[in-house]
């Protein structure tokens, strides 16, 4: 009984494949106009589960399925995990695929061979992933929730999912260039460094680029190229780009210990950091967030991986509870934004209000 509400969904989901009944059709859409569309009502939900402090009706085992390696995000994910692990009382076990469709697509298999109860399933990509899920994820009793990227297609939540947590989709790349570019209020020339090509990252952020330079004709991108989020690759590319465009005021960043190349290059061409050339980030990470007190860094747009984890294993074990989500929470209507700055865009003049980042 626990799980009948997700189980159920899942019936209502098979029954439209096999094409039977209006009614289920009707109540399947009225299911998702209600969960799945409202991801200030799932944080709340969420949020108000977890409140509750309940202790479950077993201790449970989980499959924590990672797309990651060993990188301080990842290492502040697994931290919210085990804050979730010691107050549910449940067990996990870690696949890391560290980056690798191949490899989480051999792990997918042996999790659900050697059996979970539920699983936490970041992708490695969203193309791949989505075949994981639909082929061998989605046809299990047990719930599955996804965190850190979308897939599928899909703005942000999959159909089937128990829930999707994630700050990383389309739109939030989108509002961290169009800050930075609205500060072009004269012609700038800007200069961007960011992720690996070919991931789904640096896609969302060349589609963010390409859509703010249409929008903010003002501003001029004469350099974009990839960094792989390390400080020495964004040094190289952005001590190039000021050799050949020294006029450049304007730099974006995808990653905040990326950003630290670009101002060691700002600093070598005898520019000032913040002032000369402004630094738009993201991460807010403890540094981040000290950069931009400090004014060397204009930006941090805010990445939560401690709270994506350990509120996509509360969900899931809300859905191994009897009271799955089925929807999308926003990392940024969760406390860490909601009830500080109000915004994932951290500036000089709300620095403040940002409660102390986990990493």
């Amino acid at each position: 009984m626990k799980s009948i509400g997700f189980r159920l969904r899942r019936v209502l989901t098979a029954a439209l494949a096999l094409g039977i009944g209006v009614a289920l059709a009707t109540t399947l859409d009225a299911t998702r106009a209600q969960a799945g569309d409202d991801p200030v009502a799932n944080a709340k939900k969420i949020l108000e589960f977890d409140a509750r402090n309940i202790t479950p009706s077993k201790a449970y085992r989980i499959a924590y399925l990672t797309e990651c390696g060993q990188n301080p995000y990842c290492s502040a994910r697994r931290a919210g995990l085990e804050a979730a692990a010691q107050k549910y009382g449940f067990t996990y076990k870690r696949f890391a695929a560290n980056f690798n469709p191949a490899t989480q697509i051999k792990q997918v298999q042996n999790a659900i061979t050697e059996g979970f109860d539920g699983y936490l399933f970041a992708p490695t990509a969203a193309a791949p992933a989505c075949s994981m899920w639909k082929r061998h994820l989605m046809p299990l009793d047990e719930p599955t929730v996804s965190l850190d990227l979308p897939m599928c297609e899909d703005a942000d939540y999959s159909e089937g999912l128990a829930a999707t947590v994630t700050m990383q989709r389309q739109a939030y790349y989108n509002a961290h260039v169009d800050h930075a570019l609205a500060s072009c209020t004269e012609p700038c020339k800007v200069a961007a460094v960011g992720g690996f090509v070919g991931s789904d990252l640096f896609g969302f952020w060349e589609k963010a680029i390409q859509q703010g330079a249409a929008k903010f004709p003002n501003a001029e991108i004469v350099v974009d190229q990839p960094a792989n989020f390390d400080p020495r690759v964004a040094l190289e590319k952005i001590q190039n780009a000021l050799l050949a465009h020294p006029d450049i005021t304007v730099i974006l960043s995808s990653w905040d210990d990326m950003s630290r190349g670009v101002e060691q290059a700002i600093e070598a061409a005898g520019k000032t950091p913040g002032t000369d050339i402004r630094i738009y980030s993201i991460g807010a990470t403890k540094d981040g967030i000290a950069k931009v007190k400090a004014g060397t860094y204009n930006e941090t747009t805010v990445l939560l991986p401690w709270e994506e984890s350990y509120y996509a294993a509360v969900a899931l074990i809300a859905a191994l509870e009897g009271e799955p989500i089925n929807g999308y929470i926003n990392e940024a209507d969760l406390p860490a934004v909601a009830d500080g700055p109000g915004t994932i865009i951290i500036t000089g003049e709300n620095a403040d209000t940002m409660t102390e980042p986990k990493y």
